[in-house]
């Protein structure tokens, strides 16, 4: 039988095809407010709550000083679950956008000790090399921001039972002094290795979001809006 730490240490790789909105950053700053949000939005989406949770989420992003992860619509984040479980080295590179909807290849791989994790190390572990290989460009990479979150989430489930995620995020930004720059808040709703059936769900549950915040999904990603304000710009 595999021990915890060996199973934790196989990297994983994955597919998410998600749909984001940026909503008024004081719309989810209190527990309540993003407890009432998840309430209201697992009622319009029309599908079963299977669980729920909050927790909170340190994320740190890496880029290199020419910002070429960004401008190629990929990242690479560290990603502390505190008190919650593992820490993970995250890539994630669009394949594309359609209709609102971003479908990511993702790799992610176990962190023993976040605090130990270099620059030079994020780049040559597994998800690193895979942008480095995808994006050649990419120089020495630094941690240009990191991101609090305190994210409160559902599992939703649809009729053949896939599994559609949900998030209300209250999103704090800082530099890499720790100076906070600014206050986000994002609701995003995904599902993984979807079948066709899944992503007319998906679509389905997403069309009733737009109706019910009076808006289209974003077409950026948290990592490029962190970039964003820190002094990235798309080319």
């Amino acid at each position: 039988m595999m021990d915890l730490e060996r199973i934790l240490r196989i990297p994983r790789v994955g597919v998410e095809h998600e749909y984001r909105w940026v909503v008024p950053a004081a719309t989810l700053a209190e527990t309540g407010a993003r407890d009432e949000l998840r309430g209201q939005l697992v009622e319009v989406s029309g599908l079963r709550l299977d669980d729920q949770a909050s927790i909170l989420q340190h994320t740190l992003c890496f880029d290199d000083r020419e910002w070429s992860l960004s401008t190629a619509d990929c990242s690479l984040t560290a990603l502390v679950n505190t008190n919650q479980g593992p820490s993970w080295l995250v890539a994630k590179e669009t394949i594309h956008w359609v209709d609102g909807r971003r479908d990511v290849l993702e790799m992610s791989e176990y962190v023993p000790d976040v605090k130990a994790l270099s620059s030079t190390g994020a780049l040559t572990a597994r998800p690193g090399r895979h942008l480095a290989r995808k994006v050649p460009a990419v120089q020495e990479i630094r941690v240009f921001g990191y991101l609090s979150q305190r994210r409160t989430k559902a599992a939703l489930l649809t009729e053949q039972g896939a599994i559609v995620a949900l998030s209300c995020d209250a999103v704090e930004l800082r530099d890499p002094t720790s100076r906070l720059v600014d206050t986000f808040a994002v609701v995003e709703v995904e599902t993984n290795q979807a079948s066709r059936v899944d992503l007319a769900q998906l679509a389905d549950v997403a069309e009733k979001f737009s109706a019910h915040f009076g808006c289209p999904p974003a077409q950026t990603t948290k990592p490029q809006f962190a970039a964003s304000r820190l002094g990235w710009s798309r080319p």
